[in-house]
């Protein structure tokens, strides 16, 4: 007969192991330097993590590799490859007391729920205004010209300190905002990140999805489609993004063309399975191209900026 699979409760894996103390017997340090009531950096070697709780969950995410984020499950398989059985077999045991836990001080007992709060970004973004250019877009190759176009027009705004400000949105509105420039990157606190995506207009069939709003904005410009959506999911996806992308795509009327333009390296590459993976759930029907960068490690707005 076939192998029986032994299911694992993973729902209860991911909100009941505290993931500072499972990280803390890994070898990870906390960094307290850099760490809050709701967030928790911890460091082994080269590989730092934040952790943090979202409705009751444990989740981490890396500062600098943007695919390397989700829960204890992701944490366990992006540094160990394996298996989901192997890895449900030994967060059993975790569980079930069968290990040596770390001391006390190496970890953090209570983290605080780390809150959304729309209400915040929305008093923030009121005082944004919509931006036709903006020097920041200009000296990365993205011209006035297409950010003004019915695309693109009241996707883009500047804040009152003259950063770009990406919009994220969800069923009641604005919920995250994304502020960049040449020495910022970051999302205002209490931000939840869905996607940042261009308009919609009727009898769109495609849709672009890119990891930067640059990287969108170059491929949009690299190769002008009058029927396509563009999209950017700020980084690595997580399982709120995953929600959102199934609704899009099966709200999406006429969508026969889904295009995943991610940067050429490691974390596209990741990214580009997990999205795939997302679009086989939702039973999308049409054609899925991956387009990345002939040059490795190349962004889209790489390839724009060595065009001019």
């Amino acid at each position: 007969g076939g192998q029986v699979m032994l299911k694992y409760d993973f729902a209860r894996f991911k909100s009941e192991i505290n993931l500072t103390q499972y990280a803390a017997a890994m070898g990870y340090e906390i960094d307290r330097k850099k760490t809050t009531r709701s967030s928790v950096a911890m460091r082994s070697g080269a590989d730092k993590i934040i952790i943090s709780r979202r409705g009751g969950v444990w989740v981490y995410f890396s500062p600098v590799d943007d695919n390397d984020n989700g829960t204890i499950i992701n944490f366990v398989q992006n540094r160990t490859g394996k298996t989901l059985p192997e890895i449900g077999e030994e967060l059993q045991n975790w569980i079930g007391g069968g290990v040596s836990l770390p001391q006390t001080k190496n970890y953090v007992r209570e983290v605080e729920e780390q809150e959304y709060d729309p209400e915040r970004v929305a008093k923030i973004f009121k005082k944004c205004r919509a931006v036709k250019n903006h020097a920041y877009l200009e000296g990365r190759g993205i011209s006035s010209c297409v950010l003004s176009s019915p695309r693109f027009t009241g996707r883009i705004y500047t804040d009152r300190y003259g950063n770009v400000a990406f919009p994220h949105y969800n069923d009641h509105g604005i919920c995250g905002l994304e502020l960049k420039n040449a020495d910022k990157a970051l999302f205002v606190r209490g931000s939840e990140k869905t996607f940042w995506r261009s308009n919609y207009k009727q009898g769109d069939d495609t849709l672009v999805i890119g990891e930067a709003v640059i990287d969108a904005l170059s491929y949009a410009m690299l190769f002008p489609n009058e029927a396509a959506v563009y999209a950017a999911t700020g980084g690595g996806m997580s399982p709120e993004q995953e929600e959102v992308l199934t609704l899009c795509v099966q709200g999406f009327k006429n969508l026969k063309t889904i295009i995943l333009a991610m940067d050429n390296d490691q974390g596209g590459e990741r990214l580009i399975q997990k999205i795939k993976a997302v679009l086989l759930n939702c039973d999308f029907a049409g054609e899925i191209i991956c387009h990345v960068p002939e040059v490795q490690r190349q962004d889209w707005n790489e390839v724009l900026r060595d065009k001019r």
